[in-house]
């Protein structure tokens, strides 16, 4: 009996020793453009002071830059890619998914996505406000990574399932607000007027 306990134990340490992984994950936002002043946040990685798990991303009016980056452990196989998955949900409802670039192998683990240290320029990211048109209103975002190795299944860091949530506001431009008062100050004058 006690040989088989030994035996199960060395197969699951194999097993996982075998397995592929995805580790310190991070996710950008900016409002200004593709990796332009962004503001990162933990996924599953360590390294930054705010997690992506519950953050207020805060208020956007023109864009809102999504992207990110990953390691990721594909056990020498080689990666097919690996991509940033998203769902919009509040007063509209969008997703889609971005994907991650190259950045660098260091055996045996490779770097995928926006290089967190700007290291390396290429970046992929999203302008979601844009890309679907999203109006003025309240909005939650979930991310998911999803890595796929050349010749095994696909691999997530999804957050133990529940995905990684945050919310975030788009407002109108402050334009919109001169537009509107300067609509009802002459809709004041008109009134006056017939009076």
């Amino acid at each position: 009996m006690k040989n088989i306990s030994v035996l199960v134990v060395a197969l699951v340490a194999s097993a996982s020793l075998n397995a592929q992984s995805i580790f310190s994950g991070y996710a950008y936002v900016s409002d200004t453009s593709a990796g332009v002043d962004p503001s990162w946040y933990d996924l599953n990685g360590n390294a930054q002071p705010d997690d992506f798990q519950g953050a207020d991303l805060g208020d956007f009016t023109t864009n809102l830059w999504l992207g990110g980056q990953t390691g990721f452990w594909s056990n020498n196989e080689g990666v097919s890619y690996i991509t940033m998955n998203y769902s919009i949900t509040g007063d509209a409802t969008a997703s889609g998914s971005i994907s991650y670039a190259f950045q660098s192998f260091s055996s045996p683990n490779d770097q995928w996505g926006t290089d967190i240290n700007g290291d390396n320029a290429s970046d992929a990211s999203l302008d979601l406000i844009n890309v679907h048109s999203l109006a003025p209103g309240d909005y939650n975002l979930a991310v998911w990574v999803e890595g796929k190795p050349n010749s095994s299944a696909s691999v997530y860091d999804s957050n133990s399932g529940s995905n990684y949530n945050a919310s975030f506001s788009v407002v109108p431009e402050p334009g919109t607000y001169a537009l509107l008062a300067g609509l009802l100050g002459l809709s004041y004058v008109a009134m006056r007027r017939r009076s």
